[in-house]
């Protein structure tokens, strides 16, 4: 038994995130289970299924040729909102706008096209979440308003998703967050979220993917799906701990009124 350099507390590597991915017009598909070290195992016929399901109903965003002006819309919407790479807040990394920004509190707009200035902002989400030693990001912490996610499990599936959207969830599990749009000592805390979560997105080369995620996977997806929402992770909590981390927020200059509570439905 191979332990996992990744998952907690010395466990075995598992095929606990289920992957495929469909390989455009011919609808051949990829398939696989992987650890969330990135280990690579064979999917069982019923998950193939289970996933065949989640993208038979998801509509992928089409590339640039489908619609021209739109590409022209988009490219130009990206480059006057990105963020630059030297800005600096107290209340966020380099780069990263911080709580308190409206496009940080707002849901995002769908990506209507795949264009090549939404494949060069892939690449620079990448870079903008590694400089700044993250494991997610979403398009609006660097001040663009689409649905677009980053994250830092590349070994694991594509690290790029356009328009995801989560088709379902279960169980509950608990894990430590913080996040690149709050830099304030004492706000990194535990959060309670679904354990397992079903996502369907579009890549930047037009392919759709669908993954059942568990565990770490599955976490940073909800922490960014939040993102996109207009949800802060702080949001999530209740009781004692919401009200120590919002005084500290509070205490540090940030504005709660951007920071409504937003706790799961119990």
């Amino acid at each position: 038994m191979q332990s996992c350099p990744v998952r907690r507390n010395g466990q075995i590597c598992a095929p606990i995130n289920e992957v495929l991915v469909s390989k455009g017009a011919d609808a051949t598909l990829e398939t696989y289970a992987a650890c969330s070290c990135g280990r690579r195992f064979p999917l069982s016929r019923t998950a193939t299924q289970r996933l065949v399901k989640v993208i038979a109903g998801y509509r992928a965003a089409p590339t640039a040729t489908a619609d021209p002006a739109e590409a022209r819309r988009l490219d130009s919407l990206i480059e006057r909102t990105t963020c630059p790479t030297g800005r600096v807040s107290p209340l966020s990394r380099q780069g990263i706008v911080p709580i308190g920004t409206p496009v940080l509190h707002r849901a995002t707009e769908p990506v209507t096209v795949i264009s090549t200035g939404l494949a060069r902002f892939g690449l620079h989400m990448v870079s903008a979440m590694r400089r700044a030693n993250g494991i997610g990001l979403a398009a609006n912490q660097v001040g663009v308003p689409v649905r677009v996610l980053a994250h830092n499990l590349g070994r694991v599936l594509p690290q790029i998703m356009v328009n995801p959207k989560a088709t379902r969830s279960q169980g509950r599990w608990t894990y430590g967050e913080g996040c690149l749009s709050l830099r304030i000592e004492g706000t990194a805390v535990d959060v309670v979220r679904p354990r397992v979560i079903t996502v369907v997105a579009t890549l930047l080369d037009g392919r759709v993917i669908a993954v059942r995620a568990d565990e770490l996977l599955a976490r940073v997806l909800q922490h960014e799906l939040d993102h996109l929402d207009g949800i802060e992770y702080v949001q999530r909590l209740v009781g004692a701990e919401r009200a120590a981390v919002y005084a500290l927020i509070e205490q540090n200059g940030g504005d709660l009124s951007f920071l409504p509570p937003r706790p799961y439905d119990r």
